[in-house]
């Protein structure tokens, strides 16, 4: 056996390269789409312990616990992804969604002034994003009525 060969017993390895963590989250992002949720959230859970500052693997938890109902710890995960990017605008609107889901309207409307004004300045460009933002503030602006 080679030196990169993993006996049954071994514990997991620490160290993953940046195309390696990538292509794990793939896998991860693949399970979830898929609706295979127990082996993405395995896969996005070991992300976040070997890979702490990989942000997509934080959305993905935050995802995954908001829906199976776990907003505390959604909140926890989406809080994690935005301090590894806090310009991220997908971390800021999931966590507008989120916040709205648990009667926060003062974060959801903070991060949603936030995206609204990076958009405005051209620094969100991906339609998919300014579609969810759409939505949220359609969302915020309804709540009450």
């Amino acid at each position: 056996m080679d030196a990169t060969q993993r006996k049954p017993n071994d514990p997991p390895r620490r160290k993953y390269s940046d195309d390696e963590v990538l292509d794990i989250y793939k896998l991860g992002k693949l399970w979830l789409e898929t609706g295979h949720h127990k082996r993405a959230e395995s896969i996005m859970s070991g992300l976040n312990e070997v890979a702490p500052k990989f942000a997509p693997a934080w959305l993905g938890t935050a995802f995954l616990r908001s829906s199976s109902g776990n907003y505390d710890g959604a909140l926890i995960a989406v809080n994690n992804a935005l301090r590894v990017e806090p310009e991220s605008a997908e971390a800021m609107l999931y966590l507008v969604a989120v916040s709205m889901t648990v009667g926060d309207v003062s974060t959801a409307g903070t991060y949603l002034g936030e995206v609204g004004e990076a958009i405005e300045q051209g620094k969100v460009a991906n339609q998919n994003v300014i579609r969810f933002y759409k939505m949220q503030l359609a969302r915020y602006q309804a709540r009450g009525k």
